[in-house]
C-alpha cells in the first residue's frame, strides 16, 4: 500500500518570499551605502575646489615675489561663492597663506529608512608656498 505525500506547492512560494525579501533588503542597504559614499566624495571635492578658488585670490605682493599671501576678503568671498554655487554649506577661514574650508551636507537614506541620516563633513586646507625662480616645489 502506497501512501501519498502531502501537497508541497506552497513550500516554493514561502522560500521565494523569504529569499526575495532578503535580496531586496540587501539591495536597499547597498544602494543607500553607495549613495552615502558618493555624497561624501562630492562634499570632499567641493571643499577642495572651494579652497582652490580661494587660494587663487592672491595678494599683489605675490606678483612682486615678496610674499605668498592671499587677499583674505577676496579669498573668503571666492570660497563662499563656490560653496553657494554648489548648494553645500560651509565655513571659510583665511590666515596668512593658509585657507581652510569646511563643507557639510545633510544625507538621508532614499530606500532603507532603517539607516540613520547623517551629516557629511569635509575639510580642505590649502597652503600657498612661495617658490623662488629656478627651484622646484
Amino acid at each position: 500500500m502506497t501512501r501519498r505525500l502531502s501537497d508541497e506547492s506552497a513550500y516554493v512560494a514561502v522560500w521565494t518570499v523569504v529569499i526575495g525579501s532578503a535580496l531586496m533588503l540587501a539591495g536597499g542597504v547597498v544602494y543607500d551605502s553607495a549613495d552615502k559614499a558618493n555624497e561624501s566624495r562630492r562634499v570632499t571635492l567641493v571643499a577642495n575646489e572651494a579652497g582652490r578658488a580661494a587660494a587663487q585670490e592672491v595678494s599683489s605682493e605675490v606678483i612682486a615675489g615678496t610674499s605668498a599671501n592671499v587677499d583674505p576678503s577676496r579669498a573668503a568671498q571666492a570660497a563662499r561663492d563656490y560653496l553657494a554655487a554648489t548648494g553645500i554649506r560651509g565655513d571659510v577661514s583665511v590666515s596668512g597663506s593658509t585657507v581652510t574650508v569646511t563643507a557639510s551636507q545633510e544625507w538621508s537614506p532614499k530606500v532603507m529608512p532603517v539607516l540613520q541620516p547623517d551629516t557629511l563633513t569635509a575639510t580642505s586646507v590649502v597652503d600657498l608656498e612661495r617658490v623662488d625662480p629656478g627651484t622646484a616645489p
